[in-house]
């Protein structure tokens, strides 16, 4: 069968529209797990208004109609007036929130926006000051030194495994910095000679940022900061 010119090109140029919209499509953001906060991406806190429970609402990976007001979208979990949160991605009317538990374990899920009360707090220097720890086997101790804050992490893997402990199969890491704040974010790349801007220095030395918004710290290295697995990558509070 023969087409005629006209007819090929309209249809090519229909092919390009549909090309076109699929490359401008964008995934809508997931709320699994505090892997959406990131030191540069968009980051507050709120606390959560109102009176009785706020359940956390579930992700589209769990099911495809969520988030919404659907009672099959609600979880067990849910949070109280007064509870702190650190908000990351939004979508519609609802918030991706992270709380942590007086034990450090986090719980993540979609809250609806109108039950949280954003915090307007401006952040200072004094703000960073203190001994910040996360679930798993992270801690970094900040101190104010006059316009910079001196940074010291320390950092293992394995010391929760008892089979591990019981081989001597620990690996650690560690970092130490002398770094002037950019509002509520640091930066650092360790160097021979102290640290150096966040994007310079070698590709392969430990490369480590941070945003502060309290009483939460989000941190995120680049893997070379210890020993296999060891990361300070994760979500801090003051111990």
């Amino acid at each position: 069968m023969r087409y005629s010119g006209t007819r090929r090109s309209t249809s090519f140029a229909a092919g390009l529209c549909l090309v076109a919209s699929a490359s401008q499509a964008v995934a809508a953001p997931s709320c699994v797990g505090d892997g959406n906060l990131k030191p540069d991406s968009p980051i507050s806190v709120a606390t959560v208004a109102g009176q009785g429970r706020v359940p956390f609402v579930k992700d589209a990976s769990q099911d495809p109609a969520c988030p919404s007001t659907a009672a099959a979208c609600r979880e067990a979990a849910y949070l109280v007036s007064g509870n702190v949160v650190v908000v990351g991605a939004a979508l519609g009317d609802y918030a991706c929130a992270t709380y942590v538990g007086a034990k450090g374990a986090t719980r993540t899920g979609w809250l609806p926006q109108s039950a949280l009360a954003a915090s307007t707090a401006p952040v200072g220097l004094d703000d960073w000051a203190g001994t910040w720890t996360n679930d798993a086997e992270a801690s970094i101790v900040i101190r104010r030194k006059s316009e910079v804050v001196a940074l010291e992490g320390s950092a293992t893997y394995g010391t929760l495994d008892p089979d591990r402990v019981r081989r001597g199969a620990i690996n650690s890491g560690e970092f130490s910095a002398d770094v002037r704040p950019r509002g509520a974010m640091v930066g650092f790349t360790q160097g021979d000679n102290g640290a150096l801007p966040y994007e310079s220095g070698d590709e392969f030395a430990c490369r480590v940022r941070m945003k502060i918004a309290p009483p939460f710290l989000i941190v995120e290295d680049n893997g070379a900061c210890g020993g296999m697995n060891v990361s300070f990558t994760g979500l801090y509070r003051r111990r």
